[in-house]
């Protein structure tokens, strides 16, 4: 998998798996997205802020353990996001 030009991908280039979906989502976004996926997917980018777009692909990298994935992110967006970031046992760690 290509972890390069993080900042051009969403988490819809590195899974559609609706499992996994529906645990990274919001409940209100996970449900906009059954309504119409294929609708949804493409206009996710222009819907979301940038943050919460790479907030999902981190949520991901650490359900499916995806540590070269988590660290790409981490080097590409820790500037922008550093509270995003957090390890485990770290206060307010969200995965």
């Amino acid at each position: 998998m290509d972890y390069s030009n993080l900042r051009n991908k969403t988490i819809f280039d590195f899974t559609k798996d609706d499992k996994i979906l529906e645990k990274v989502f919001s409940e209100g976004i996970y449900m906009d997205y059954l309504e119409n996926q294929e609708e949804f997917i493409k206009n996710f980018k222009e819907c979301l802020q940038p943050r919460a777009i790479v907030r999902h692909i981190i949520i991901f990298s650490r359900l499916i353990i995806n540590d070269k994935l988590y660290n790409s992110l981490k080097n590409e967006f820790e500037d922008m996001y550093p509270n995003d970031f957090r390890e485990v046992g770290d206060p307010v760690y969200f995965v």
